[in-house]
């Protein structure tokens, strides 16, 4: 394959290739020891979805990895539902009653008939709507959607009133222009004194066309999951180069708002980290949980703020693949967040900073531990209230001297209110693709480091754009224009990759062969987070499937870049 790094390779590009792209991040979600039948459904899911050209296909089998957590002696957060048990959903199970929505807003699933037969009277019709099923559809009854606009004009943040008269929701999702496509959600509870709970929520898939964007709460013991109580909820979203944050207000069956309930405390004492435990621990950050040192993974840099902690893209261009620079893990019992230094280190000064939820300059945990000039070097922070560390995302900082000189450095921990989830499609492409920008080209589903010696693992199609109107190959010889790049397998995202300085928005797409005359396809568009990077996502189907071709053009200007990708198909059409 011809490349930018490779101007002097002799293929020719105007030859047919072959290409199997390999599917992004870790598709298959640990199983939860309290939650059994959660994870038969992320299994399932894989098999349930419609394609308009094929037969249904198992989802990837990519295991996400995750620490084993002790067993939690924390007290069942406040909102926990008790009016009975709750069988999750199946995308299949929702589909039919899920209508597209194309402004900022919240949509629920809720148990029971149409909540439009009987409008809560305390609603405005602007307010809440619950438009009939798409053509084709079937509609057991089961579920309804109930849609509430969010008041975003003019400014980032924004604010939705949702009730739950209309029965117990099941399901709470997020409906966005479809330029602006979230890359991740955290949603937030609201407790008393304004601490924020970082809710136990898992989309019902991973992918933006079947569910990405629609959350379950994790159950308990006798449930696979719980419903949305009322209660003042924070839904952040991840969007282009920042946050935005949307107050999500769900009013009771009676129309009243409820006032925060106070935070889940433990009465727990807090004790210093024995360095001992920490021998053979490679230098990074740890934490220690119920007693027992849990070393991560993650490379330490510069501080991050709050938003590119959430994005952790790597925009260096190492061939063994992107670092990350923030650990992820879920120990709710952590008491201690810490850093294992190179032996012998003279440690000048240490902190620890919250970024989510809340980014906090001025937060203070406390040191109980420190080794400095000692064959193991290290320092620990316990939380504020001396109990543990909640869900949320924090950095530790320390500056040393060591016979390597000085040096000063960041590490950054995001401790999960649950088992970790797959990383959403949009943001691990995001991480995965960001090393490209400055080539020109079309990416495809793949991970692999820039030398990935496997040929499957291709992750640059350096297609020569077509900068006139239309697309390249369609010409009287070829029309269908299959000629230079032929893809088997069905990407979930295709990535448009260019200068830093260029824009490739908006994206128009649309089908060339063989629904030539079927208008412009319908397409979810993520770009800022990466300048030079734009990634796209089909709306109805979950992947991008063959034997079909596609044309995509990104942004306005004359040069605007144009690509065919034929999905399935046969070189030459």
């Amino acid at each position: 394959m011809n490349r930018p790094s490779d101007p002097g390779s002799d293929v020719d590009p105007r030859g047919p290739a072959e290409f199997e792209p390999i599917r992004i991040g870790p598709r298959r979600r640990r199983v939860d020891p309290l939650a059994i039948g959660v994870a038969v459904i992320v299994a399932a899911l894989g098999l349930a979805v419609l394609k308009p050209w094929a037969g249904e296909e198992p989802g990837a089998a990519a295991v996400a990895s995750a620490t084993v957590p002790p067993t939690p002696a924390t007290p069942e957060p406040s909102t926990i539902d008790t009016r009975g048990a709750l069988v999750p959903p199946l995308w299949a199970d929702v589909r039919s009653v899920v209508a597209r929505h194309d402004d900022w807003g919240i949509r629920t699933i809720v148990l029971g008939s149409d909540p439009a037969a009987a409008p809560d009277p305390t609603t405005t019709p602007d307010q809440a709507t619950s438009p009939p099923p798409p053509d084709g559809a079937p509609d057991d009854g089961r579920y309804a959607e109930r849609w509430f606009a969010a008041d975003v004009d003019g400014g980032e943040d924004g604010t939705a009133i949702v009730d739950e008269a209309a029965g117990r929701i099941i399901a709470l999702g997020l409906t966005f222009p479809p330029t602006e496509t979230p890359l991740d959600v955290r949603i937030w509870l609201d407790h008393e004194g304004g601490e924020l709970e970082w809710m136990d929520a898992h989309p019902i898939n991973d992918v933006p066309g079947r569910g990405a964007h629609l959350y379950l709460r994790r159950g308990v013991a006798g449930a696979a999951v719980r419903a949305w109580a009322p209660g003042r909820y924070r839904m952040d979203v991840l969007v282009g180069d920042g946050v935005r944050r949307i107050d999500v207000l769900i009013r009771g069956h009676d129309g009243r708002l409820p006032d925060p309930e106070p935070s889940p405390t433990l009465d727990r004492p807090l004790r210093s980290v024995d360095g001992s435990l920490l021998r053979g621990v490679a230098p990074g950050p740890f934490v220690q949980a119920d007693g027992a040192i849990v070393a991560l993974d993650a490379a330490g840099g510069s501080p991050l703020d709050e938003v590119a902690a959430w994005q952790d893209i790597d925009h260096s261009r190492d061939a063994r693949g992107p670092s990350s620079f923030v650990a992820r893990t879920y120990q709710p019992e952590a008491t201690h967040l810490g850093v294992v230094l190179p032996p012998y280190a003279a440690v000048r000064s240490s902190s620890i900073r919250r970024l989510a939820p809340f980014d906090e300059p001025d937060f203070q945990g406390r040191q109980t531990s420190f080794s400095s000039l000692a064959a193991v070097s290290f320092v620990s922070f316990g939380p504020p209230d001396g109990t543990i560390w909640r869900p949320g995302v924090y950095a530790v900082s320390v500056a040393w001297d060591d016979a390597d000189g000085a040096h000063d450095r960041t590490w950054h921990i995001e401790l999960r209110p649950g088992p970790l989830p797959a990383t959403p499609v949009m943001l691990s492409a995001a991480r995965s693709w960001a090393r490209f920008v400055g080539s020109t080209g079309i990416l495809l589903g793949s991970t692999g480091g820039l030398d990935a010696p496997d040929p499957l693992g291709i992750e640059l199609l350096d297609i020569v754009p077509q900068l006139g109107p239309g697309y390249p190959g369609l010409s009287g010889s070829d029309l269908i224009g299959c000629g230079a790049t032929v893809i088997r397998g069905r990407p979930e995202v295709v990535g448009i990759v260019g200068r830093p300085d260029q824009s490739l928005v908006p994206v128009a797409s649309r089908i060339l062969y063989p629904f030539a005359d079927a208008g412009p396809l319908e397409i979810l568009t993520a770009s800022g987070a990466v300048p030079g990077l734009t990634l796209v996502a089909p709306v109805v189907t979950a992947e991008f499937g063959g034997p079909a071709s596609y044309g995509f053009r990104a942004g306005t200007d004359t040069d605007a870049p144009g690509y065919t990708v034929c999905i399935g198909m046969v070189a030459g059409g």
